[in-house]
């Protein structure tokens, strides 16, 4: 190898000069992978050893559901995750901790709820943080709904 050192100091020089002119990084691997991918092995040092660009193999990404550490349960032949108990922050959390408690006992508007977690729960949150957890409440029949005289909905508890 050594004998042709200076041969190969002055290919590799060459080289690098043409696959310089690309900027993109990704451009010149991918040329160096097609160039010593199609290039013959060769026999460098003379003694029967052949050295061989490796090509990379890239694996196929895992699946959302693999990549999962909770638990699954089976129903009906379908996976689905089990339901996660409120971590305490947030609105949805909040409401969460008022429909246990009895609050929603009278009908409550979306401001009653806002104004009762900034005075009693010290949190400020907005109309819109609430109305997606409410619309959930209620198509799963924990609460109903029903529009006031200044047609704002007010929640109440089943």
């Amino acid at each position: 190898m050594i004998e042709r050192f200076s041969e190969l100091k002055k290919d590799l020089t060459e080289l690098a000069t043409v696959l310089n002119q690309f900027k993109s990084e990704a451009v010149q691997l991918r040329l160096l992978e097609l160039l010593f991918d199609a290039a013959p092995e060769r026999d460098i040092e003379g003694k029967g050893k052949a050295i061989s660009a490796k090509r990379h193999v890239k694996r196929p990404a895992k699946r959302s559901a693999e990549k999962s550490h909770s638990e699954s349960i089976t129903v009906g032949g379908t996976k689905e995750k089990p339901k996660r108990a409120a971590s305490g922050q947030g609105a949805p959390a909040a409401l969460t901790n008022l429909l246990a408690s009895d609050f929603f006992k009278t009908h409550k508007t979306i401001g009653d709820i806002i104004s009762h977690a900034k005075n009693n729960m010290a949190r400020s949150f907005k109309a819109n943080e609430f109305s997606g957890k409410l619309a959930r409440l209620v198509r799963s029949g924990e609460l109903t709904r029903k529009k006031n005289a200044d047609g704002q909905y007010e929640y109440k508890k089943l």
